[in-house]
């Protein structure tokens, strides 16, 4: 049997602009990535506040001290990337658990209402933006689309 070496995990920067609410609460953001080639990484978390990245998006970046500073999206996935601030912080598990149905996978920030969604290319973006008008009109959170797959 052979053995086949780990993954090289790599933590990615975001610079993140901050508008004049502070938000979001952080000047940069790091996401794990897989060195795929020369310069080139795989996304493999779903980002929090970093604008136009998906997972398993190919993005180049280049080295800095101990991260690699992201440059540009060379390949996008198809994957969505969706950020939904949950109202009621007894709802967030079942908002995590809505989701998952779904098809989405969910990550929780720091920030304990705050979720960030991944929606596969397998996921009608339609009928989730449906589900998440309706619980916006519910107001049962909001959400902001961080990273739209082009059709």
């Amino acid at each position: 049997m052979t053995e086949h070496a780990p993954s090289q995990h790599v933590k990615l920067l975001f610079e993140l602009e901050q508008d004049e609410d502070g938000y979001p609460p952080a000047s940069a953001e790091t996401l794990w990535a897989i060195k795929v080639g020369e310069g080139l990484f795989k996304i493999d978390n779903i980002p929090f506040f970093a604008l136009g990245v998906a997972v398993d998006d190919i993005v180049s970046a280049v080295p800095e001290e101990s991260v690699f500073r992201f440059k540009e999206v060379v390949h996008p996935s198809g994957h969505s990337t969706i950020r939904v601030i949950v109202y009621d912080p007894s709802d967030v598990p079942a908002v995590h658990a809505h989701f998952q149905q779904l098809g989405c996978s969910t990550e929780q920030s720091h920030l304990p209402r705050l979720l960030a969604v991944d929606v596969p290319p397998t996921v009608s973006l339609e009928k989730l933006r449906q589900e998440l008008d309706s619980g916006k009109e519910a107001e049962r959170w909001g959400y902001e689309e961080a990273c739209l797959a082009q059709p």
